[in-house]
């Protein structure tokens, strides 16, 4: 039996190769992404995409036989209506791969059971610490904070950076940090100075609770997210979300609420 991309007259089959030419080098892409802003001559490509001359004439045959770039007159080339068509589908699938990507690695971080599906989580904006932006988390997460004017935070580690922005913002924002009896003996270890003020403000108030949060619930006036952890309890990622309103921001109020419960409350600061 024929391979599924091979079957009917061939039409699966060229399309999977015509998203392989596509993909198999990020020149070709270049190209109709250059030209979708105006036509240019073959020597204003080659400065543009800083190729070689043969690589860069290979690679405008092949998206010429494909109808996607034509040639005028000079040697100038401009984007077809298809290569229109295929440069926005194919950015679109970026996209939709990268957010997949992303969304997968938040989610291998977040513990089995968790009871918000992929279609819920898809919903916010997530960013994780990649190779190439090793903090985006942690400044995202920074972000949230700096930028609150009500805030409850219940997160089983508390690095020392967030610890001085806490105590910065303490005089500006109404502050609530409920967390497990190590979250609070690390940071009166490491950064005493900013925990005695955080203790001694009338707008903070820190909870110590018995049990231990396996992710991070912040929530703002109008904002909430989601903070996914390392092994070595440092963020790996965030999702956060710009509706309160909604199905998770409600469910996030709930869960932080079942933190904090009284009977839980181990001491209040």
């Amino acid at each position: 039996m024929k391979p599924k991309n091979e079957r009917k007259d061939g039409r699966e089959n060229d399309a999977y190769r015509d998203v392989q030419s596509l993909a198999g080098t990020r020149d070709r892409l270049r190209i109709l992404e250059v030209l979708s802003e105006a036509p240019h001559a073959q020597s204003e490509l080659e400065e543009r995409i800083d190729v070689h001359r043969t690589t860069l004439r290979r690679n405008l045959r092949e998206l010429q036989e494909r109808d996607w770039i034509t040639k005028r007159s000079g040697k100038v080339y401009e984007l077809t209506p298809g290569g229109e068509l295929v440069l926005s589908s194919f950015a679109d699938l970026l996209r939709d791969i990268e957010s997949a990507a992303k969304l997968g690695s938040f989610r291998s971080k977040i513990p089995r059971g968790f009871p918000i599906d992929a279609d819920v989580l898809s919903a916010g904006e997530i960013v994780v610490n990649g190779f190439d932006v090793p903090f985006a988390a942690v400044n995202e997460f920074t972000s949230f904070i700096e930028r609150a004017d009500r805030l409850q935070l219940c997160v089983p580690a508390i690095n020392p950076k967030y610890t001085s922005v806490l105590a910065q913002r303490e005089s500006a924002t109404d502050i609530e940090i409920v967390g497990p009896t190590k979250c609070f003996e690390t940071v009166i270890e490491t950064e005493p100075t900013e925990f005695d003020a955080l203790q001694r403000s009338e707008t903070v108030q820190m909870i110590e609770i018995n049990e231990y949060p396996s992710y991070g619930i912040c929530i703002g006036e109008h904002r909430c997210m989601i903070v996914a952890y390392n092994d070595e309890s440092g963020i790996h990622g965030v999702l956060r979300i710009d509706n309160l309103s909604s199905d998770i921001g409600r469910w996030m109020k709930e869960r932080y609420a079942s933190f904090k419960r009284h009977e839980n409350r181990i001491e209040t600061y």
